[in-house]
């Protein structure tokens, strides 16, 4: 397990950014966290002081970036959020108080030189699906990684 402090020394997203705060396990393929990013008021993904739930899918991805440096993918050059595919949204709102902490799963579908693919669900404590989802991430071409 990891705690909030390991999340930030291992990803890039720093602060309030970092919508994470536990790691409860991982495999070769796989990563389990838990967030109650969303209750917080200084939350910068906050639009009208309220917490849409596409906000899902970055924690989500987040999580996908954690399980990256945690299964070797460190040595890889930084990479972007190119495309969401196949969301399917079941609240109406993220920020909502019934739904406790966050558990946030991913799993690796595809992993090649120019980048990553990630499955996502991401549910209420109650094991309530709220959004789930794929993701792809770019691997930006620095020099030495071709």
């Amino acid at each position: 397990m990891l705690d909030r402090n390991a999340i930030l020394s291992r990803i890039p997203h720093q602060g309030a950014s970092c919508l994470l705060d536990s790691c409860v396990a991982w495999s070769a393929t796989t990563l389990h966290a838990t967030s109650r990013a969303h209750y917080e008021a200084h939350n910068p993904l906050r639009r009208n002081g309220q917490l849409g739930p596409l906000v899902a899918a970055e924690i989500a991805m987040q999580a996908a970036a954690l399980h990256g440096t945690l299964t070797g993918e460190a040595n890889s050059p930084p990479g972007y959020l190119a495309a969401l595919r196949d969301v399917v949204i079941a609240c109406e709102r993220l920020d909502n108080p019934a739904y406790g902490t966050l558990h946030i799963y991913v799993c690796k579908e595809h992993g090649m030189a120019g980048g990553l693919a990630y499955a996502f669900r991401v549910l209420a404590e109650d094991g309530t699906v709220l959004v789930t989802g794929r993701g792809t991430v770019v691997l930006r071409q620095t020099e030495g990684h071709v």
